[in-house]
């Protein structure tokens, strides 16, 4: 009986990927379950200032300064799901092994959706305390620090097979 063995290159978990897709799925989650309490329950908590309004301009009057969300036609609880959406897609298309020839894409699109994300809520939120807004962030930037670290990564192969031996 003879086996051949191919020079294709098998794709590997490790403990990198693993805590890759854990660090999706927290991140999902938390955009899962903002836009949901945004969908449901209204308005995103704001800080309150005199008299139950909202802080920021003065009652009656225009708003303070730039808000980026008048520029953007979804309402924020619609964007933090669809934030979440795009994290699941794409956690489980990176190491799908039918997609893996797209990996690297894969790979770079998840991290520009990490970037834009930590971007897009220092442009809306600022500075101000949200700690889970703030712990979701640390997550962010460890997933595009172990994204790139995976990306260097050399692909592995099969420990015993060996490129168009034959064995009879």
């Amino acid at each position: 009986m003879s086996h051949v063995y191919s020079n294709r290159v098998r794709q590997t978990i490790g403990l990198l990927q693993i805590v890759i897709l854990v660090l999706v799925a927290i991140t999902a989650y938390v955009h899962f379950s903002r836009g949901v309490a945004m969908s449901s329950g209204g308005p995103p908590r704001l800080p309150v200032g005199a008299a139950g309004r909202p802080a920021g301009g003065p009652p009656g009057g225009a708003p303070r300064g730039f808000n980026i969300m008048q520029l953007i036609p979804i309402p924020l609880g619609t964007l933090f799901l669809l934030n979440g959406i795009a994290y699941i897609v794409l956690g489980v298309a990176l190491y799908l092994p039918a997609l893996s020839q797209y990996q690297p894409i894969v790979r770079g699109l998840l991290i520009a959706l990490a970037a834009v994300t930590i971007l897009m809520y220092l442009a809306i939120v600022g500075v101000r305390t949200n700690p889970t807004g703030w712990i979701d962030k640390v997550v962010e930037v460890s997933l595009i620090v172990l994204l790139l670290i995976d990306a260097r990564r050399p692909a592995t192969a099969p420990a015993n097979a060996m490129p168009n031996a034959r064995t009879t």
